[in-house]
């Protein structure tokens, strides 16, 4: 089977949207599907091209197996409404006129947000007279202004018009959970029209190991550290006070440390916060790509991660825990929703409510004075990523979705 994918991020980038597309793209081929990635030069979060690449109007090449077509687009470090919208645009326009020498397909997928990505998708399935499936990531244009004051004017309104256009135009929906599921329902979308197809990890690259020493004394930790990491985006739907807050109020543990790994629109304030408050328990480090991040999580005794109390929010599963569930790594979690639940039932670490310090920082010390806790909540972690979410397996999944078409 040929299958076309449009993702405007795909590997070498950091961020969930490249692990996800480019595991399932390599899985699809170790199945025998012969998949074809339309995706942008890579620039993401930085804002400029990678090391190794020069930009150009098209490059194609062979990424563990699959192919993939390279297209220009817009870069620039900054980040404000005029620059991402000429980003995403540019990415849509390439990405159509790549696809008129990307070869025959027999599916379309396209991956969003941002929604120009499944809009280019559309148009490319009309072109190759294929299905149109949308694998829906974030439900834009909400992601938008989610955890902003920004109001819904005319773009927005437009934009939700374009949103609605595609799900009725998309034989089939992939959604990233049930939440998003539900509400992609409430929008009048046929409910059997959309399946669930969560994040996952790729266990080609995260799995229990030992300690890297070398690592460890680069970044000044010492065997008995007590290393609490968060992996992710630093920005409005991260609740970074509530890790900073935690922070200080574990200042007196002179063992506990903890390593915050990302950037984002927060990442300047948060580091302001922890001068000015002298967190010297808090280590921040720049992104790390998806083929280095697994000995920076097994230099960890717990994973975090901390969302605002936003509605946004409760329709996500942070991808992030996925990661730290492969390396076997219980998970502290402030959060509400499909993943606490998950927590919950599956006892994979501890999850309280969005915005409390207090119980945080008590769920640290929960796993920090009980390491046999800290063992047994990261194996049944690391059980259930191999069980439901290793990228394998929802490859699958997806492989059987699309053939059902």
């Amino acid at each position: 089977m040929r299958i076309l994918y449009i993702s405007q991020y795909y590997t070498p980038e950091i961020g969930a949207a490249s692990e996800r597309i480019t595991g399932l793209a390599f899985h699809l081929n170790k199945l025998g599907h012969k998949v074809t990635v339309i995706t942008g030069f890579p620039n993401y979060p930085f804002g400029k091209v990678y090391p190794g690449y020069k930009k150009r109007l098209f490059l194609q090449e062979r990424q563990d197996g699959v192919r993939v077509i390279r297209v220009w687009l817009f870069t620039t470090h900054r980040t404000g409404p005029v620059a991402r919208l000429l980003n995403y645009l540019s990415f849509m326009c390439s990405s159509i006129l790549a696809s008129f020498f990307s070869g025959g397909a027999e599916y379309t997928v396209a991956t969003s947000g941002p929604l120009f990505v499944a809009l280019a998708g559309y148009v490319i399935s009309k072109m190759k007279r294929t299905p149109f499936i949308f694998d829906v990531r974030d439900v834009w244009p909400e992601r938008i202004y989610a955890g902003t004051c920004m109001k819904r004017g005319m773009m927005i309104k437009m934009l939700e018009m374009l949103e609605i256009f595609l799900y009725r135009h998309a034989v089939k929906i992939i959604a990233v959970t049930n939440g998003v599921k539900e509400n992609i329902a409430s929008k009048d979308i046929p409910q059997d029209k959309i399946t669930v197809i969560t994040n996952g990890v790729d266990t080609r690259y995260f799995s229990p190991a030992a300690a890297n020493k070398t690592l460890a004394g680069k970044l000044g930790l010492a065997r008995s550290n007590f290393v609490a990491i968060y992996v992710g985006t630093l920005g409005l739907l991260q609740d970074l006070h509530l890790i900073a807050a935690s922070a200080e109020r574990l200042k007196k543990y002179h063992d506990i440390v903890f390593l915050i790994v990302g950037s984002g629109a927060k990442r300047d304030e948060f580091i302001d916060r922890v001068k000015r408050n002298g967190l010297t328990n808090v280590k921040i480090l720049p992104p790390i790509l998806q083929r280095e991040l697994c000995d920076y999580i097994n230099l960890s005794d717990i994973g975090i991660n901390a969302n605002t109390d936003h509605p946004h929010n409760s329709m996500a599963i942070p991808v992030k825990i996925f990661p730290y569930m492969a390396c076997a790594k219980p998970i502290v979690l402030a959060n509400n929703g499909e993943i606490a639940r998950v927590v919950k039932q599956y006892n994979i670490g501890e999850c309280v409510t969005p915005g409390d310090a207090e119980a945080f920082t008590r769920a640290v010390l929960k796993f920090y004075n009980n390491r046999e806790l800290c063992k047994q909540c990261g194996k049944n972690g690391y059980s259930l990523v191999n069980e439901r979410f290793s990228l394998d397996r929802l490859a699958r999944t997806m492989s059987d979705v699309i053939i059902s078409n």
